[in-house]
C-alpha cells in the first residue's frame, strides 16, 4: 500500500511542478500571480516529494 501511494505522491509532485511552469512569453499560471504562491507553492511541492520518497522507503519489499 505504501508503495503504490509513494509513486501517486511523486507523479503528484512532478505534475505540479510541470503545471506550475510558465509559458513561452513567460507569464505563469492565473492561480500563480499572486504574492501568496511564493509562499504556499513550493512547500507544497516539497511535501509531496519527501512524503512520497518516505513511503516508497517504507513500502519497498524486504525492509
Amino acid at each position: 500500500m505504501n508503495l503504490y501511494t509513494g509513486m501517486v505522491m511523486l507523479a503528484m509532485a512532478f505534475l505540479l511542478v510541470w503545471f506550475g511552469r510558465p509559458n513561452k512569453a513567460g507569464m505563469h499560471r492565473k492561480f500563480l500571480r499572486f504574492n501568496a504562491a511564493l509562499v504556499l507553492y513550493p512547500p507544497l511541492i516539497l511535501s509531496c516529494f519527501a512524503f512520497g520518497v518516505a513511503a516508497i522507503i517504507s513500502g519497498w519489499p524486504g525492509t
